[in-house]
């Protein structure tokens, strides 16, 4: 069980800095100049907004600067908007106003960025030029992060003479690393603050301070840059951060003017009821883009394949229709057991056309009561251990995956033989063996969330939505070979960084049974996590189920969902 939480604990350790001016204040906010603020951001144009997001690169850990953005892309591909993105050590003078962009998104990941190019460089001219921009404009800048004191502490007086509180209506304490900052209140909502909730079997949690015992939460991001609000007039707290630890508390999402201010970086040590969730929902203000309060959900009934036994995957579905609930069935084509792990020895290999589990989903299907996704083609990789059984729905099927005796995983990088054509082919296949059995699909997505680079932009000619999280791989310039990162979002992506349609899957699934070194997720955690989504104005529940459970466990988690205030919908009437 490797897909829950990918890569969520193994992030490296960034540096904490130290506190520099280092004050506190309390959140301040002002309820009408909050109401006119959020009324004159926004945006009424049909036509995509220009948006610039511009990430450190420098240092030991530069490259993260490059995977935040395609984050930050990612999210953004909620919206109506047009993104340009690059270092900003590649900032030209101007570039903010000249090509007006309504909103300009700095990722200060790396603590003084400015600091790691000569005096008089090219690169360095750049970021002065950058900060002298931000100043001066009258576009929205939202400022993640590090570095703001370059300009805060540093104002030319040709910028504006009231100085940068004057302007903005905040001053630049300094970067905190004592306060253990932990937690984000959003809108009434208790949020993590880079916490981890559990620990992946083998993770590099050092320097992470416990807060509970093993498997129990960590801390991993408790540093914060803070800022305090000097004219309430001009600036107002959006979200608030604090520490269960110190009771030390600041704000975390800051508007002063046509300024945003975070923190930290929301997408650091991200979990299912983090502050990325604040930020997901802030966007809508930061671009100026209203989306109308609607709270769906979608469930996911996983791993169904010919050997799936049928009285399971008919109980989980009568719970769901007498509910008036409807489902995806994430299907693989294909059951195969090359070694007979689970048939004394023999080998097995089970197409869904011709079995009782194909005609069953055929019926649910042409009544309408389900979709299909395709769940891989195999959900295995033949000749292999990858890394468990070599089973169908045991193994990933895209990527080259071992075990170490602690439970912890290895992944080694693409599977001996990946190409384009390959996945394309090996999806083709799954995809006439659905077609044999009488089903179509309207969505895929890789089993364990686990492909290539390749194989995501190879099959994304045959499938335009992808239902489920993705992978992400860095090949910038200093990251460790074979990097990626996962993400997972909270409303509906139309285009992420391989250009997929994505459908949220947010909450993860039922896991009773967890491996050594995970924790269990049940009914109560599915429906914390959808509780605290609520943050997001258009936010999903969206979760995965696994016949082979209890069907209690199903309806527990339906009738919270709901009862929370999300309404069921069909997965394949998101992206019609």
């Amino acid at each position: 069980m490797f897909d829950r939480h990918i890569d969520r604990a193994s992030r490296p350790r960034r540096p904490s800095g130290r506190i520099r001016r280092h004050g506190f204040a309390r959140v301040l906010s002002s309820g009408a100049l909050l109401a006119a603020l959020i009324a004159s951001t926004v945006r009424v144009s049909s036509a995509p907004l220009p948006v610039l997001i511009l990430y450190d690169s420098a240092g030991p850990w530069g490259y993260l600067g490059g995977e935040y953005a395609v984050m930050l892309r990612n999210l953004l591909g909620h919206f109506s908007v047009a993104v340009t993105s690059s270092p900003v050590n590649a900032y030209s003078t101007g570039t903010l106003n000249v090509n007006n962009y309504a909103v300009t998104f700095y990722i200060g990941s790396t603590y003084d960025e400015e600091s790691y190019y000569a005096s008089g460089s090219p690169q360095r001219m750049d970021y002065d030029a950058f900060l002298a921009d931000v100043a001066t404009t009258t576009h929205n800048v939202v400022w993640l992060n590090h570095n703001l004191w370059k300009m805060a502490w540093n104002w030319n007086p040709t910028w504006d003479a009231r100085g940068f509180s004057g302007k903005f209506g905040i001053s630049y304490l300094g970067l905190d690393s004592t306060s253990l900052y932990n937690r984000v209140t959003y809108k009434n909502t208790e949020l993590f603050k880079g916490v981890v909730p559990w620990a992946n079997p083998g993770s590099d949690l050092t320097g992470c301070t416990a807060e509970g015992g093993p498997p129990g939460p960590y801390d991993c991001d408790t540093a914060m840059n803070v800022v305090s609000i000097t004219d309430a007039t001009r600036a107002a707290s959006r979200a608030a951060a604090f520490s269960s630890f110190t009771g030390g508390q600041n704000p975390y999402v800051t508007q002063a003017a046509n300024l945003w201010v975070v923190g930290d970086i929301p997408f650091s040590y991200t979990s299912e009821e983090d502050r990325y969730l604040a930020l997901a929902d802030l966007l809508h203000d930061m671009l100026g883009i209203s989306h109308a309060e609607n709270h769906r959900a979608l469930v996911r009934l996983e791993d169904v394949s010919a050997s799936t036994d049928i009285g399971g995957l008919m109980d989980a579905s009568n719970v769901l229709s007498a509910m008036g609930v409807p489902f995806t069935f994430a299907v693989i084509p294909d059951y195969v057991d090359p070694f007979g792990f689970y048939n004394g020895g023999v080998p097995q290999d089970l197409p869904i056309a011709g079995s009782d589990v194909g005609a069953f989903l055929a019926a649910m299907q042409s009544a309408g009561l389900a979709d299909i996704a395709q769940e891989g083609t195999t959900h295995q990789f033949d000749g292999t251990l990858n890394p468990y059984t070599g089973v169908s729905g045991d193994d990933a099927e895209f990527y080259r995956v071992t075990q170490n005796a602690d439970g912890s995983i290895n992944f080694l990088g693409p599977v001996p033989g990946d190409s384009a054509s390959w996945a394309s082919s090996r999806i083709s296949t799954g995809q006439s063996q659905l077609s044999a059995a009488g089903l179509t699909s309207f969505s895929w997505f890789a089993p364990h969330y686990f492909a290539s680079a390749v194989d995501y932009a190879a099959i994304r000619t045959r499938y335009r939505i992808h239902y489920g999280r993705i992978l992400y791989f860095d090949s910038a310039p200093g990251s460790p070979p074979g990097r990626f990162f996962g993400q997972f979002y909270p409303y509906p992506i139309a285009r992420d960084a391989y250009g997929y349609r994505v459908l949220p899957d947010n909450l993860n699934g039922i896991e009773p049974n967890p491996n050594p070194g995970y924790r269990p997720l049940l009914p109560d955690d599915l429906t914390r996590f959808a509780t605290k989504a609520l943050v997001v104005r258009d936010g999903f529940a969206s979760f995965f189920y696994n016949p082979d459970d209890s069907p209690n466990y199903l309806n527990q988690t339906v009738t919270g969902i709901t009862s929370a205030g999300y309404t069921f919908v069909r997965g394949a009437s998101v992206w019609p």
